[in-house]
Parts: C-alpha cells; sequence; structure tokens
C-alpha cells in the first residue's frame, strides 16, 4: 500500500486554476491582475491630508535603509 500525502488545499488550486482560464477565454488576458500576482505584495495604508499623501508599508525584516521608494508618473514603486 502506498502512501499518498494530503493536500487539503491541493484541490481548490486547481480549481482556481481552471477558474482563471475560464475567465481569461471569456474575458481575454488581463495584464493589469498577473503584475499583482507575479510576485509578493505588502500591506499598506494610504491617507490623504491638505498638503500631503501618507503611504505607510508594512515590510517585516528590512530597514529603511534597505527600501528605495520611486514615483514615477501616477506609479509608486516600493523596493526592498
Amino acid at each position: 500500500m502506498e502512501l499518498v500525502p494530503w493536500r487539503p488545499f491541493g484541490e481548490l488550486s486547481s480549481f482556481r486554476g481552471e477558474m482563471d482560464k475560464l475567465w481569461d477565454r471569456f474575458l481575454g488576458e488581463r495584464p493589469f491582475f498577473k503584475e499583482f500576482s507575479a510576485g509578493w505584495t505588502p500591506s499598506v495604508d494610504i491617507s490623504e491630508t491638505d498638503d500631503n499623501l501618507l503611504v505607510k508599508a508594512e515590510l517585516p525584516g528590512l530597514e529603511a535603509k534597505d527600501v528605495n521608494v520611486s514615483i514615477s508618473g501616477e506609479l509608486l514603486t516600493i523596493k526592498g
């Protein structure tokens, strides 16, 4: 008898893949969503005052000196 590891979320992963394929066929490619799913995205809190836009990001394990923040047009990029 062979032991098979139990993966409780394995079926959900394949289901998610099938649903993504279905939406791609129905709506076409969605490059906007694929860009954000390619890597890790930190949790952020964004607030606005009269003069400033404040962005707080959770970057566990990083020192402030290891974080690079840049703005290009309307795109804010945080790298660490």
